[in-house]
């Protein structure tokens, strides 16, 4: 799994084309926009399904009823975010900083967890990296896939892969 998660700087002209340049390359876009309206993420929604961009590609993040109208490919949820996954129909995925977290989220049903931050990141300056032995431990302590998150680069996501990780989801390596 390779997710490109939008920087939170909204769903401007040139965002909107970045993500029709990597939608070969990644398996998933997750539209994580806290700072827009709900309206405007649905504006942006629908730019990006008339600009080509297929909803079975799009992730949206905390927003599920977004995820229904579109048909998307899933919704993504913050940590505290507590819902049985197994009631809807679509892809549900959680973020975890922990192993409790973690744990949570496959009570909850969730068909895939982030793990973060795997390295040191510019998204979370005064939050220590968990390192890939964490990555490792998280990996082997839960039965879902796990979706390294945090700092990856290029030249790390093959580090997290040999550390059971499912893939990797970032926000750096897409749109900076």
């Amino acid at each position: 799994m390779i997710h490109a998660i939008t920087s939170g700087k909204g769903l401007t002209v040139q965002v909107i084309n970045r993500i029709k340049e990597i939608t070969p390359i990644v398996d998933a876009i997750v539209i994580r926009e806290k700072q827009l309206s709900f309206a405007e993420i649905d504006n942006g929604i629908i730019t990006l399904l008339q600009a080509g961009v297929k909803a079975k590609q799009l992730i949206i993040h905390t927003h599920m009823e977004l995820a229904y109208k579109y048909s998307l490919l899933g919704c993504h949820l913050a940590a505290n975010q507590a819902i049985n996954a197994a009631q809807h129909p679509f892809l549900c995925g959680q973020s975890t900083h922990t192993k409790e977290e973690a744990y949570l989220s496959v009570t909850r049903g969730m068909d895939y967890i982030y793990f973060s931050p795997i390295f040191p990141t510019t998204s979370k300056l005064n939050v220590p990296a968990k390192g890939l032995q964490a990555l490792t431990d998280i990996c082997q302590a839960v039965e879902i896939p796990v979706v390294a998150l945090g700092g990856m680069t290029h030249t790390n996501t093959r580090k997290v892969i040999r550390a059971g990780a499912q893939g990797y989801a970032s926000i750096s390596m897409f749109f900076d």
